[in-house]
């Protein structure tokens, strides 16, 4: 075993010496992929044939799906003293490439499929590991360990600089308000390179040692069947997920393990909650986070009746306040940005001239805009950077959003502008519907002009059966934008 640099490894090293036989990750049926020796040894081995040809200090970037390759080359980065920029595994090798240049990767480990044009120098199972001769130093902020690759403002790549204080803040923050044990087994459904799975299942497990199931994949009977066999604990999801088990309806095993369940990345439908809840007696709490400052708050209400945009109360260590332009608080029930202080918020951004919000003295201030009831729960109303310009009017898309999924039989929507050469923005929409609800694009309309200004009616309206969604559950705006500007079918 190695000793490392890295303290979060120690404490994985730890645990192994104390416990070698402990499960650290299994697989889709509940049999042990690796033991917590075993992913030591791994990861040994993987830092002892890199060591030679990574310089110190530079970062590299890491592109896998999730899976016991993935923990074990983290793990070796790590215990090199290396900045560990994660990508997710499913970026196109241009996009890939971007990001590892945006954040100055010496090297990239990934598949050969999706190398480009990193030199191969190491190859171990599916991972090869190349280096990027035409990638130029970056400036990474004092302390950085990981670096979460996200959009800048302008669209372009950009990390949130992440250090090991933070992340260990953000995880026991998570572990402390969910009430998780150290021997829960947590389904990894959600990515390993985003920060929900960094958070809620990455960090855990060298931390604390807490294990992983990996589904063969997100299809429901897959899923159901790791949550089944693995004796599943903790479930961090995403909407489609919860929507996608309560379809199986009586196909849904039992489970009887499962204690701790929760959505993040888009909002969950309450229909969705109660039918997961009816099915196996769980219920689905809502997580919300940020890339710059990890877990934010949390709600354990029942799903009925929640408002729309109900995110809960603040997490354990984690201050939230709703603010106006000059940062001063404002009453309940008023609107403002959030403001967040915490421990686990991040130590900046690279490159550094795309701030996002970080304000220091450990404080973030999220684009969401919100309101703060009397029983200090966060509720979301919108981004502040979403406004739509229409003919001058200022329309906030998720007025209209929550419009549409009002209407009975739509099970979720998306809002966005598109370019008009005279309003300068007109309003466009995609909204999933039940088939069986009978609705037309004109029926939708008809709805919307009973709660909507005619300004902030959607000028173009498409159904569709289900939003396209990334795997993180996000929303993809690139596919919305793409069934928004084909012919419509019928008439608006």
């Amino acid at each position: 075993m190695t000793d490392g640099r890295c303290p979060l490894l120690q404490r994985f090293l730890q645990a192994a010496r104390r416990d070698p036989e402990q499960p650290a990750l299994l697989g889709p049926r509940g049999a042990v992929l690796a033991k917590r020796r075993e992913l030591a040894a791994a990861i040994a081995a993987i830092r002892e044939s890199m060591a030679p040809l990574l310089p110190p200090g530079r970062p590299v970037a890491l592109s896998l799906p999730n899976g016991l390759e993935l923990v074990a080359a983290f793990g070796a980065l790590r215990a090199l003293g290396l900045p560990v920029a994660l990508v997710d595994a499913g970026s196109p090798p241009a996009e890939l490439a971007d990001a590892a240049r945006a954040v100055g990767a010496v090297a990239t480990v990934t598949t050969a499929a999706r190398l480009g044009s990193a030199r191969p120098v190491w190859e171990h199972g599916l991972m090869m590991l190349g280096l990027n001769e035409d990638s130029p130093p970056a400036e990474l902020p004092p302390g950085t360990a990981l670096l979460k690759l996200t959009s800048g403002s302008t669209g372009t790549p950009r990390a949130v600089a992440v250090g090991l204080r933070e992340l260990a803040t953000d995880t026991v923050n998570i572990m402390h308000t969910m009430g998780l044990r150290t021997d829960d087994v947590t389904l990894a459904a959600v990515p390993l390179t985003h920060s929900y799975g960094i958070g809620s299942c990455l960090v855990p497990l060298f931390l604390v040692g807490m294990p992983l199931a990996i589904p063969s994949s997100n299809l429901p009977p897959a899923l159901a069947e790791t949550l089944e066999r693995a004796a599943v604990a903790h479930f961090p999801a995403v909407p489609a997920h919860i929507r996608a088990l309560a379809s199986l309806e009586a196909h849904l095993p039992a489970l009887p393990a499962l204690r701790v369940c929760l959505t993040a990345g888009a909002p969950l439908l309450p229909a969705d909650g109660e039918a997961f809840e009816t099915l196996t007696g769980i219920r689905v709490n809502v997580f919300y986070g940020s890339s710059e400052c990890g877990a934010i708050a949390y709600e354990t209400g029942t799903p009925i009746g929640r408002p729309a945009g109900m995110v809960g109360r603040p997490m354990r260590a984690v201050r939230v306040e709703v603010v106006d332009e000059l940062l001063r608080p404002r009453p309940a029930g008023q609107e403002g940005r959030v403001l967040i202080r915490s421990g686990a918020v991040a130590r900046g951004t690279v490159p550094a001239t795309d701030a996002g919000g970080l304000l220091g003295d450990h404080r973030f201030l999220a684009g969401d805009t919100a309101v703060l009831d009397g029983e200090g729960r966060l509720m979301l109303t919108g981004r502040v950077a979403e406004h739509l310009n229409i003919a001058g009017k200022k329309v906030h898309p998720d007025e209209i959003r929550r419009v549409l999924e009002a209407i009975p039989g739509v099970r979720a929507a998306f809002v966005m502008g598109l370019p008009d050469a005279n309003r300068g923005q007109l309003v466009a929409a995609v909204a999933a519907v039940d088939r069986a609800a009978g609705h037309t694009v004109m029926s939708l309309l008809a709805a919307c002009r009973r709660a909507l200004a005619p300004h902030k009616l959607p000028r173009r309206l498409v159904l569709v059966d289900e939003l396209p969604v990334s795997d993180r559950g996000k929303v993809r705006r690139d596919a919305v934008a793409a069934l928004l500007n084909r012919p419509p079918a019928e008439p608006t």
